[in-house]
């Protein structure tokens, strides 16, 4: 290297340095000439900074322009413009060339040829050298075979256009070539977009227009071969180690995605502008497919195992962008992991779903636990540990953020399936993935879920939340949308089964042969070939994908809850029994495991609470899809209309039942959350409920007619506090005029529900029907219905619902006394406590679950007791005809005399324990309300049966009970006027048991045929039971066909319309009632001396 100072020129030469021989200089006024051969000269104007460097040899030229200089401006002998523009082209190019010396001077520039300047800009962007370098560099390699190529073929070693695409496959080529393959492109594309700005200021247009042509066949090249990498690796030799490319590919995705909001760091660095733009936009489907197989995997990886508070909000960005690129959405669902067809051993083909399609590991990113696959970070443990203990203000800062995330999440999810869906290349490919889903998963509608077979209720409640925001355009127009709803989609379609079932009042048998014949019927037209409208296979699909997911969900909520609390009530039992000194070392494992259970139970159960229950909007949205729900059933019978047609159109039997018992289950579900219901309009629901909960010939399941009772006692004003609710009921003419008959009509029906647990079922849908009747009742119009509805079913449906508030009544009251007897045992043993102290640690523990087995169940029987009562309270004193009649009235004594005996009878003071009110008991209250219905039923009794009645009662009635009942009412303050009138009733049953006792001594020995076989008392009315032709009288087998309606001797079916009256056994009665009398009235005369007919005139 030499170096020299030259002056004299109008500029300072500041370093100047060559490698090749015979470099000569020149200078001419401004000009510096200067060549590497004889006779190839070249000049550069010294009024400009340059740095350059030349083509093939490797030569530094720095220069810069005097100070003295800088104002003069010469021009050049013979000057050339072009060769101005190639020399500036050059300068651009090459200032920031890789390949320069950093350090070596340079005298001023040469001119250049457009091929050289071209050779100078692929160069750099394919950072290659077609020349031996001075020294080795890895960043730039010396493509030898290419170089000797040209040669060959007789062409200058210049990267040119036409050359340009051998030069990449050989630098891609080089063994174990740095930076790999996919790697080098996507920074040779960078290069590639430098270049293009650089050669904007040329002037000369077609010089720029040859250069800007050449840099984007490169870049298209670079574009293609990054396309074959990524979806090929193997075509280039690649580094150990080295990324997959789609791996590499993937961070840029997320690297662009990234959100300066998002609070895990960036995988890595952004690519070059307009990169991924470009990889993906501007390729035909077959060039982007190979590169979005591994890269759609890779991005499901990416969120696997990524729970609400993970990062996934990257991996949704990218999907939201790539499905947004036709091609690639096209990709996606031609993905084999788009319904993944290969099951995992163990694993069921749900949660197949859930774990391996690419769109259910999105699905799967939740708030709700998913104990089988678990995903981090844990939400319980990080959100919800030691709630207990925690501020209400951080409970519900967790909610709130759970929430946010989760509404990204959906919100996110929603714009992909909207974007696919709208999309014709992919729509059908969507349904088919969430028919699929939903097909798959349809072992979530049983009671007890396989985690391992379905996929776990996250990512159904995240399917839910999607499907309802995609059906929100026409539900904000649901009376306009509805018609689009087509019934025949239910048995026509190809995607999802509804006709496997429970039909709402139908059996699997008469849905088949209904199908079947309608099909025959239509099989002219287009009915197994229609073109259901996308609303309508949303709507069906929604309502499937909710009953499979959020509803689910809220039952397996309801599971934890009690759970929870079960767990909660052990684990007090357990530290009670530990505090009065019955600690154990298995007591105290015992303790510590259900503490364990407890946070756990807890964690879980605030996961779902977050998830769904906090989720105002997610909540009415559903509230508004089942509105619909209820609208579009309504019309399939013809709206809303009372009474019902008498026979249920087959297109409503036939409907899935889930439809409207998920209806209910949220409707009931939203009304325990506050403010759920606050301005949502719910006259449709009740409304429906009305017209079916009593309507067995549409809706069989009596468990979903009690689902509407129990949503409508959620609404009464006292419970929802809500001021709305109370027009519901009051301003609604279908409700005044059906909603009490229906209840009483329910009332009645759910005594036979046909579970196995019917009995005990029964008390708790009677108890919201109770609740429910007793608000009405105070309601004028309601109460009005009421008495009508009493009148004109006095021996129908009224009389059914007394007998069973009757009987329902002797139980409750019944088993909650003997319950406190119990307790109160219990409570004598533990009041010992040196006794209780010497007993075994496993001994009192039992008696003490006992005891609280003992307190919930006297709780809650009693409390339905003194429902019952009270209700018999203030109905019978505006309605105690019904309770008079033959066939009631000496039940109704029998049920009086027998609470009357237990509140006021020697046994009374055995039921005293302590806090009765815990137990809901309240044996003041109680003996005033049977005294005041006594009265009631007394100022009723237009015929004086009542007193007869009372006294008839052998096994509760004396004399002594009403004097014991009446003094312990006057001492509890009970109206003076009641206490009279129980006085009075008292003195009338009293001449009554005097008036039987001589009626029993007159009739003597009665023979057999004349006396009922079930109660042995004297026939007054004598009918015969057509099937087993026994004879017995009408009031007792009315009573009994009241709670059962077979004949009690063979149990065939029996009706009161089938009794036949045994008139010939009747006459033959009244004759010997006549004859008796007859004879006892001759004996008395023979007494007292008097003849026949004196007799005969005085009475």
């Amino acid at each position: 290297m030499q170096c020299m100072n030259i002056t004299g020129v109008g500029f300072d030469m500041i370093a100047f340095s060559f490698s090749v021989l015979g470099f000569s200089l020149q200078n001419s006024g401004t000009w510096l000439y200067f060549s590497f051969s004889p006779g190839s000269w070249r000049k550069v104007c010294v009024d400009a900074y340059l740095v350059e460097k030349s083509g093939a040899f490797g030569t530094l030229l720095t220069c810069r322009r005097s100070p003295s200089r800088q104002k003069k401006k010469t021009n050049p002998p013979n000057p050339s413009e072009s060769a101005v523009e190639v020399d500036a082209a050059a300068t651009a190019a090459a200032a920031s060339d890789p390949m320069a010396s950093p350090s070596a001077p340079a005298p001023s520039r040469p001119q250049r040829s457009p091929d050289e300047v071209e050779d100078i800009i692929l160069r750099k962007i394919l950072l290659v050298s077609l020349a031996p370098p001075s020294a080795p560099n890895p960043a730039v390699p010396y493509l030898e075979l290419t170089a000797a190529e040209l040669l060959s073929e007789s062409r200058p070693l210049l990267a040119l256009r036409d050359a340009a695409e051998r030069l990449l496959i050989d630098r891609l080529s080089l063994p174990a070539a740095s930076p790999p393959p996919f790697r080098f492109l996507a920074a040779a594309f960078g290069r590639a977009a430098d270049e293009a700005r650089k050669i904007s200021t040329i002037r000369d247009p077609a010089l720029q227009a040859r250069l800007r042509a050449s840099i984007a066949h490169v870049r298209g090249l670079i574009l293609s071969y990054a396309r074959i990498v990524a979806g090929n690796p193997d075509t280039f030799p690649t580094p150990p180690n080295a990324p997959h490319p789609a791996a590499e590919l993937l961070v840029f995705l997320l690297a662009e995605a990234a959100d300066p909001l998002d609070s895990a760091p960036s995988p890595g660095a952004p690519p070059p502008g307009g990169f991924l733009d470009e990889l993906f936009g501007n390729a035909d489907y077959d060039a982007v497919e190979p590169v979005m197989g591994e890269l759609y995997e890779r991005l499901r990886q990416s969120v696997g195992k990524v729970s609400a508070l993970g990062d996934f909000q990257r991996p949704l960005r990218v999907l939201k962008r790539l499905v947004g690129i036709p091609n690639c959405a096209k990709a996606l669902v031609q993905h084999p992991k788009w319904i993944p067809k290969n099951q995992i051993m163990l694993i069921g083909e749900g949660r197949t779903m859930e774990i391996c399609s690419l769109l259910g590991a999105f699905f799967h990113v939740s708030a709700i636990p998913d104990r089988e696959f678990a995903s981090q970070p844990d939400v319980g443990q990080q959100c919800f540990s030691d709630a207990s203990t925690r501020r209400p203000a951080d409970l519900l800062s967790s909610f709130a953020a759970i929430q946010n995330v989760m509404n990204s999440l959906q919100d996110g999810l929603r714009d992909v399936l909207l974007v696919l869906l709208k999309n014709s290349d992919t729509r059908e490919k969507v349904l088919e993935y969430l028919a699929a889903v939903i097909n798959t998963n349809a072992g979530r509608s049983g009671m007890r879920v396989d985690p391992l077979k379905c996929a776990s209720s996250g990512m159904f409640v995240n399917l839910s939340a999607v499907m309802l925001r995609l059906c929100e355009p026409f539900l904000d127009k649901m009376e306009s949308m509805k018609g689009k709803i087509d019934v025949k989609y239910l048995f026509c379609n190809k995607r999802v089964d509804f006709k496997s079932l429970t039909a709402v009042n139908a059996s699997s048998e008469e849905v088949s042969s209904w199908i079947e014949s309608w099909s025959q019927d239509n099989a002219s037209g287009k009915a197994n070939k229609e073109n259901f409208s996308f609303i309508c296979e949303c709507f069906f699909m929604t309502a499937r994908v909710l009953n499979l997911g959020v509803m689910k969900a809220v039952a397996d909520l309801k599971h934890i809850s009690q759970e929870l609390a079960r767990c909660e009530d052990d684990l007090e039992a357990n530290k009670a029994i530990r505090d009065q000194g019955g600690s154990s070392p298995q007591l105290e494992q015992d303790i510590t495991r259900l503490e364990k259970i407890v946070a756990a139970l807890s964690q879980e159960q605030f996961c779902y609470e977050s998830q769904i229950l906090r989720d105002s909007a997610f909540l009415q949205r559903a509230l508004s899809f089942y509105r619909l729900m209820i609208l579009w059933s309504v019309d399939l019978v013809g709206g809303f209309k009372m009474p019902l047609p008498s026979e249920c159109p087959m297109e409503f039997s036939c409907i899935p039942e889930h439809f409207l018992d998920d209806a209910m289950d949220l409707l009931a579900l939203t009304s325990r959350i506050p403010k759920a219901l606050e301005g949502f309009p719910l006259d449709n629901f009740l409304n429906f409920n009305i017209m079916f909960m009593a309507s067995s010939s549409y809706i069989k399941n009596p468990y979903l007619k009690a689902k509407m009772v129990e949503v409508l006692k959620s609404w009464m004003p006292q419970r929802s506090g809500l001021k709305s609710t109370a027009s519901l009921f009051e301003g609604h003419q279908l409700c005044l005029d059906y909603l009490v008959k229906n209840l009483l009509k329910l009332y009645v029906d759910i005594e036979f529900t046909g579970s196995h647990t019917q009995f005990f079922d029964k008390f708790n849908i009677r108890h919201n029907i109770a609740e429910l009747l007793e608000y009405l009742w105070d309601v004028p119009s309601h109460r009005n219905a009421w008495r009508q509805m009493a009148k004109e079913e006095e021996k129908g449906v009224y009389l059914n619902f007394l007998n069973f508030l009757i009987n329902d009544s002797i139980y409750l009251l019944d088993e909650s006394l003997k319950r406190i007897l119990e307790l109160k045992e219990i409570e004598a043993e533990m009041a010992n406590t040196v006794a209780w102290d010497s007993r075994p640690a496993q001994e009192r523990e039992e008696r003490l679950r006992a005891f609280h087995q003992s307190e919930n169940i006297a709780r809650f029987d009693m409390k339905l007791a003194n429902e019952d009562v009270g209700m018999l309270a203030f109905t019978s004193e505006q309605i105690p005809a019904p309770l008079l009649l033959p066939e009631m009235v000496e039940r109704v004594a029998s049920m009086l005399n027998y609470f009357l005996l237990q509140l006021a009878g020697p046994q009374r003071k055995s039921l005293t324990v302590k806090d009765p009110e815990k137990y809901e008991f309240k044996p003041k209250q109680l003996l005033k309300q049977i005294a005041t219905i006594y009265v009631h039923i007394a100022r009723g009794d237009k015929e004086a049966v009542f007193p007869a009645a009372i006294s008839k009662d052998g096994r509760s009635y004396s004399e002594q009970l009403f004097a014991s009942a009446t003094n312990i009412l006057w001492k509890i303050g009970v109206d003076p006027q009641i206490i009279q009138e129980f006085m009075q009733l008292a003195g009338k049953a009293k001449a009554a048991a005097a008036e039987a006792m001589d009626a029993e001594a007159i009739l003597g020995d009665i023979p057999d045929e004349f006396l009922d076989p079930i109660q042995y008392t004297l026939m007054n009315d004598p009918v015969i039971l057509p099937s087993s032709r026994v004879t017995v009288d009408r009031p007792v087998i009315v009573r009994h066909l009241l709670s059962d309606s077979t004949d009690p001797f063979n149990r065939s079916q029996l009706t009161q319309d089938m009794l036949i009256p045994d008139t010939d056994l009747k006459l033959r009665i009244e004759e010997f009632v006549r004859s008796q009398q007859s004879r006892k009235r001759r004996a008395v005369d023979t007494q007292t001396g008097e003849p026949d007919g004196a007799a005969d005139m005085v009475e």
